[in-house]
């Protein structure tokens, strides 16, 4: 068998064949922000300083707002939209590349003593599933399908150090899978598929320096997956499949938020949050003899800002809604992956809650997310550092609807 670079010579003549050919003929971040039902509605406003126990993905220090045993879990229906068009060397689209995905959250909380509690949330922190309907399109040398899926379980303590003081952390220990294609040559798309664990942490603290105001600060910890699998190539590998892993260091994630009753009936909410995207700086696929195919991505931090508000309608139903504008970690065109097209984002976010008895409460919300255009500039995956194929350039556009229900429980 050849080697891998005469192999992928190979495969970089096919694809500027490719190019010249069409050319003639004819002349796109992945965290998940939806954690709670309740703060799903308000935007993620208020979401590390409590009020429901959802708020401990954000802060494990909420942990202790609730006496006895409390449960919460939020199921949420994404529907995103995304299309890239590409215009150089070769035109053409995608069409939608967003696939109809599900997630959920659960969590419980129980109060061991005066002042201690030990809760657990399960979660999949990050995530990402697309696929060109067309996947002909000229992006395909770029990227076919991305798919990633994380499960975490997240055990924590909280304990109430001072009045208006707690503090919380806990493990994280998640699995993650991964499923990632592109095309080699015209007739062939390239498939590497792989699965890992990870251990982290969680952190937080949560103030209430006077009635009616509470502050919280969380940290979740960055974790790197070493997702071993296995890659097949019709050029690469002569079709056969060696073994491969991919590294990926998913960022640190710091929130704080502020919850102010205005009056008996109304309360304001807020967030900022950081997440350290600037460690992604490319996905690297490891293969046999050293070689090393890899998708540069040089993302910068990522920011978050919400405001939001909550009015209780009456003693059994609580209205909230919320807006929130999202700093893209993707800045240029040349770090915007046509599997994730992303860019700032404006949120607009509604909720409700409504309290069907003493021990069980219903929540409902709905967010539509707008998505800024943006720019595509990108060249195949990298071999050993250089360079495989053409820069493809075009324009990208997308926009998410997100419908979540809820429910909670109280004992």
């Amino acid at each position: 068998m050849r080697t891998f670079k005469s192999q992928l010579g190979r495969a970089v003549i096919g694809v500027a064949a490719v190019a010249a050919w069409s050319s003639a003929a004819s002349a796109g971040g992945f965290d998940i922000h939806e954690q709670s039902t309740v703060f799903l509605g308000s935007a993620s406003a208020g979401s590390a300083a409590g009020g429901s126990l959802g708020s401990m993905f954000w802060n494990p220090a909420a942990t202790a707002q609730f006496p006895g045993l409390n449960s919460e879990s939020s199921y949420t229906l994404i529907l995103p939209y995304a299309n890239v068009d590409i215009n150089s060397p070769i035109s053409g689209s995608s069409g939608n590349i967003g696939i109809d995905a599900a997630t959920s959250a659960s969590y419980g909380a129980y109060q061991l003593g005066k002042d201690v509690w030990v809760g657990i949330a399960l979660n999949s922190p990050f995530g990402l599933a697309s696929k060109p309907d067309n996947v002909n399109y000229p992006g395909s040398y770029l990227g076919v399908t991305a798919k990633l899926i994380t499960m975490n379980a997240n055990p924590t303590i909280a304990y109430r150090i001072a009045p208006g003081i707690t503090i919380g952390a806990g493990v994280q220990i998640e699995w993650a899978q991964t499923k990632l294609q592109f095309r080699d040559t015209p007739d062939d798309i390239a498939r590497f598929g792989g699965n890992d664990w990870a251990f982290g942490a969680t952190a937080g603290i949560t103030l209430e320096p006077r009635q009616g105001t509470t502050i919280g600060l969380g940290y979740r910890s960055q974790m790197t997956h070493d997702l071993e699998g296995t890659f097949a190539s019709a050029l690469l590998t002569g079709g056969t499949s060696v073994p491969g892993v991919v590294s990926i260091t998913l960022p640190d994630i710091v929130t704080l938020s502020a919850r102010q009753v205005i009056t008996p009936t109304t309360r304001l909410l807020g967030t900022i949050e950081w997440t350290n995207w600037s460690t992604f700086k490319s996905l690297p696929l490891s293969l046999p003899g050293g070689n090393q195919l890899a998708v540069p991505a040089n993302w910068h931090d990522g920011w978050f800002f919400s405001v939001g508000g909550e009015y209780d309608y009456s003693p059994l139903l609580t209205l909230r809604s919320g807006i929130a504008y999202e700093l893209s970690p993707i800045q240029d065109a040349s770090e915007r992956l046509v599997q994730v097209p992303d860019n700032n984002r404006v949120w607009l976010s509604i909720g409700a809650s409504y309290k069907w008895s003493d021990s069980i409460t219903l929540d409902a919300g709905y967010s539509h997310i707008f998505v800024q255009d943006g720019g595509i500039s990108q060249a195949p995956p990298t071999f050993d550092g250089h360079a495989t194929g053409p820069t493809f350039t075009g324009t990208s556009q997308a926009s998410i609807d997100l419908f979540s229900v809820g429910v909670r429980t109280k004992w």
